[in-house]
Protein backbone atom coordinates (compact mmCIF):
# COMPACT_ATOMS: atom_id res chain seq x y z
CA UNK A 1 0.00 0.00 0.00
CA UNK A 2 1.35 3.40 -0.98
CA UNK A 3 1.16 6.39 1.27
CA UNK A 4 1.40 8.91 -1.57
CA UNK A 5 -0.15 8.29 -4.90
CA UNK A 6 2.49 9.58 -7.33
CA UNK A 7 1.91 9.03 -10.96
CA UNK A 8 4.16 9.84 -13.90
CA UNK A 9 1.94 12.79 -14.93
CA UNK A 10 2.01 14.65 -11.65
CA UNK A 11 5.72 14.67 -10.88
CA UNK A 12 6.93 17.85 -9.21
CA UNK A 13 9.55 19.80 -11.16
CA UNK A 14 11.63 22.06 -8.90
CA UNK A 15 11.96 25.67 -10.03
CA UNK A 16 14.31 28.39 -8.87
CA UNK A 17 12.86 31.84 -8.72
CA UNK A 18 15.52 34.00 -10.33
CA UNK A 19 13.90 37.35 -9.51
CA UNK A 20 14.66 36.99 -5.80
CA UNK A 21 18.33 36.18 -6.53
CA UNK A 22 18.65 39.20 -8.82
CA UNK A 23 17.37 41.46 -6.04
CA UNK A 24 19.94 40.05 -3.62
CA UNK A 25 22.78 40.44 -6.12
CA UNK A 26 21.72 44.01 -6.86
CA UNK A 27 21.87 44.88 -3.15
CA UNK A 28 25.32 43.25 -2.87
CA UNK A 29 26.63 45.23 -5.84
CA UNK A 30 25.26 48.47 -4.36
CA UNK A 31 26.95 47.66 -1.05
CA UNK A 32 30.30 46.99 -2.73
CA UNK A 33 30.12 50.21 -4.75
CA UNK A 34 29.17 52.26 -1.69
CA UNK A 35 32.01 50.88 0.45
CA UNK A 36 34.79 50.95 -2.16
CA UNK A 37 37.44 53.63 -1.74
CA UNK A 38 38.41 55.35 -4.94
CA UNK A 39 41.81 57.08 -4.86
CA UNK A 40 42.32 59.30 -7.86
CA UNK A 41 44.37 61.98 -6.10
CA UNK A 42 47.58 59.92 -6.01
CA UNK A 43 48.74 58.41 -9.28
CA UNK A 44 50.52 55.27 -8.16
CA UNK A 45 51.43 53.59 -11.40
CA UNK A 46 54.75 52.43 -10.02
CA UNK A 47 54.87 49.60 -7.51
CA UNK A 48 57.67 50.25 -5.04
CA UNK A 49 58.60 48.50 -1.83
CA UNK A 50 59.33 51.32 0.57
CA UNK A 51 62.13 51.03 3.11
CA UNK A 52 61.24 51.17 6.80
CA UNK A 53 62.05 54.00 9.21
CA UNK A 54 61.30 54.38 12.90
CA UNK A 55 60.54 58.09 12.51
CA UNK A 56 58.22 57.76 9.49
CA UNK A 57 55.24 60.10 9.52
CA UNK A 58 51.93 59.97 7.73
CA UNK A 59 51.58 62.33 4.78
CA UNK A 60 49.34 65.32 5.45
CA UNK A 61 46.20 66.09 3.51
CA UNK A 62 46.99 69.75 2.83
CA UNK A 63 46.53 70.95 -0.73
CA UNK A 64 49.90 72.13 -2.00
CA UNK A 65 51.53 71.78 -5.38
CA UNK A 66 53.51 68.56 -5.47
CA UNK A 67 55.75 66.81 -7.93
CA UNK A 68 55.71 63.04 -7.41
CA UNK A 69 58.83 61.11 -8.41
CA UNK A 70 59.07 57.32 -8.13
CA UNK A 71 62.12 55.17 -8.62
CA UNK A 72 61.33 51.52 -9.40
CA UNK A 73 63.45 48.53 -8.46
CA UNK A 74 64.86 48.40 -11.99
CA UNK A 75 66.04 52.05 -11.61
CA UNK A 76 63.41 53.45 -13.98
CA UNK A 77 62.34 56.99 -13.08
CA UNK A 78 58.67 58.00 -13.12
CA UNK A 79 57.48 61.62 -12.91
CA UNK A 80 53.82 61.82 -11.84
CA UNK A 81 53.36 58.20 -12.94
CA UNK A 82 54.91 58.64 -16.40
CA UNK A 83 58.33 57.19 -17.29
CA UNK A 84 61.08 59.73 -17.86
CA UNK A 85 64.86 60.00 -17.96
CA UNK A 86 67.17 62.07 -15.79
CA UNK A 87 67.60 65.00 -18.22
CA UNK A 88 63.87 65.36 -18.82
CA UNK A 89 63.31 65.08 -15.06
CA UNK A 90 65.66 67.96 -14.36
CA UNK A 91 63.95 70.12 -17.02
CA UNK A 92 60.50 69.30 -15.59
CA UNK A 93 61.69 70.14 -12.07
CA UNK A 94 63.06 73.49 -13.24
CA UNK A 95 59.73 74.23 -14.95
CA UNK A 96 57.81 73.32 -11.78
CA UNK A 97 60.11 75.50 -9.68
CA UNK A 98 59.62 78.42 -12.08
CA UNK A 99 55.84 77.99 -11.87
CA UNK A 100 55.75 77.80 -8.08
CA UNK A 101 58.79 78.57 -5.89
CA UNK A 102 57.22 76.63 -2.98
CA UNK A 103 56.78 73.36 -4.90
CA UNK A 104 57.19 70.18 -2.84
CA UNK A 105 58.98 67.16 -4.26
CA UNK A 106 57.61 63.81 -3.08
CA UNK A 107 60.12 61.08 -3.72
CA UNK A 108 59.62 57.36 -3.27
CA UNK A 109 62.22 54.80 -4.20
CA UNK A 110 62.10 51.04 -4.05
CA UNK A 111 64.47 49.65 -1.46
CA UNK A 112 66.07 47.53 -4.19
CA UNK A 113 66.88 50.60 -6.31
CA UNK A 114 70.52 51.62 -6.55
CA UNK A 115 71.84 54.33 -4.27
CA UNK A 116 73.41 56.09 -7.25
CA UNK A 117 70.01 56.57 -8.88
CA UNK A 118 68.61 58.05 -5.66
CA UNK A 119 71.54 60.47 -5.42
CA UNK A 120 71.12 61.45 -9.09
CA UNK A 121 67.44 62.32 -8.54
CA UNK A 122 68.19 64.33 -5.40
CA UNK A 123 70.99 66.10 -7.28
CA UNK A 124 68.59 66.94 -10.13
CA UNK A 125 66.16 68.43 -7.59
CA UNK A 126 68.94 70.54 -6.05
CA UNK A 127 70.08 71.70 -9.49
CA UNK A 128 66.50 72.82 -10.18
CA UNK A 129 66.50 74.76 -6.91
CA UNK A 130 64.02 72.53 -5.07
CA UNK A 131 65.04 72.11 -1.45
CA UNK A 132 61.70 70.90 -0.06
CA UNK A 133 61.98 67.13 -0.56
CA UNK A 134 59.81 64.51 1.10
CA UNK A 135 61.04 60.91 1.01
CA UNK A 136 58.47 58.16 1.53
CA UNK A 137 59.08 55.30 3.91
CA UNK A 138 56.83 52.97 5.81
CA UNK A 139 56.68 52.84 9.61
CA UNK A 140 58.92 50.19 11.09
CA UNK A 141 57.10 47.57 13.14
CA UNK A 142 60.10 46.94 15.36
Amino acid sequence: MRIFNVSARTQYVPKIRIINLVDILFVLVLFLIATTTFRADQPNAVKVTLPEAKTAEELGKEKIERVVISLAADNKIYLDGKPTDLKALEAALQKAKAGNPDVVLQFSADKAASYGSVVAIVDAARAAGINNLTAFTKKSVR
